[in-house]
């Protein structure tokens, strides 16, 4: 299997989602999947104008020449996409929906009935990509991924790909706090590591271990003592103290 994944995060190696999504590849290329990973925050992808000069004029070719160009041949080429996102504003960052958008090109303009709704079909040529969601955030209930999930699913649906599932990590600030919760850290990150092999070895992802990747470690009370007290740290301190 041959995987690419994006990460989305404006933070990139230091963020959470860079923890999540590297433990998730790592278990994929343990089970044998060629793994090639990029930040978008360093490449320069410019905004869709909704001009449809890849679907009216240059079938396929956008307008822009910028880094995009390349991504698209590496979407292609790939069996499997991870979306690798931290969870921005109820949804993925602004980095990750301008990829998303810059897709276009691999969609014809025509419309095709699939189970009773129309869709764009995958231009000729072009091969179906499965897709995974990897995202975090700072939110100690799992059902704050809902809003993104849904998206991500629809954008599958439209793109007629196969959406495979999210592996998602709420209450990820854990992840800064291996010192002292080692154990717990230590089984977030095996689970990641399994549903990265589950993957490659079945084109799957359990349930089991999605929900061992989300599992709660943390009681609600001491989450929420332990988070404003973190908080206050960063305010005194005028910066964010977990990059």
């Amino acid at each position: 299997m041959k995987i690419f994944a994006v990460n989305g995060s404006p933070n990139m190696k230091k963020g959470m989602t860079h923890i999540l999504l590297d433990n998730f590849l790592e278990g994929a290329r343990d089970a044998g999947a060629e793994v090639e990973t990029v930040f978008l925050q360093k490449k320069k992808i410019n905004y869709c104008i909704g001009c449809f000069t890849c679907w009216v004029k240059t079938p396929g070719v956008c307008i822009h020449k910028d880094d995009m160009a390349e991504l698209l041949d590496k979407v292609r080429e790939a069996d499997c996409l991870v979306i690798g996102t931290p969870l921005y504003v109820d949804g993925m960052t602004a980095q990750t929906k301008t990829f998303l958008d810059r897709i276009i090109p691999l969609s014809d303009p025509h419309f095709e009935l699939v189970d009773g709704h129309y869709r764009h079909p995958r231009r000729s040529g072009e091969k179906p990509t499965d897709v995974v969601l990897a995202s975090v955030c700072g939110f100690y209930e799992r059902d704050n991924f809902d809003g993104l999930i849904d998206h991500m699913e629809r954008i599958c649906r439209n793109m007629q790909v196969r959406f495979v599932g999210a592996v998602v990590r709420p209450s990820s600030y854990i992840f800064t706090l291996e010192e002292i919760l080692a154990d717990p850290v230590r089984e977030i990150k095996e689970a990641a590591r399994r549903a990265g092999r589950e993957l490659v070895e079945t084109g799957e992802l359990s349930e089991r271990v999605l929900d061992d990747v989300a599992r709660d470690y943390l009681p609600r009370d001491a989450f929420l003592k332990g988070s404003n007290e973190f908080w206050d740290r960063c305010i005194k301190a005028g910066k964010f103290l977990a990059l």
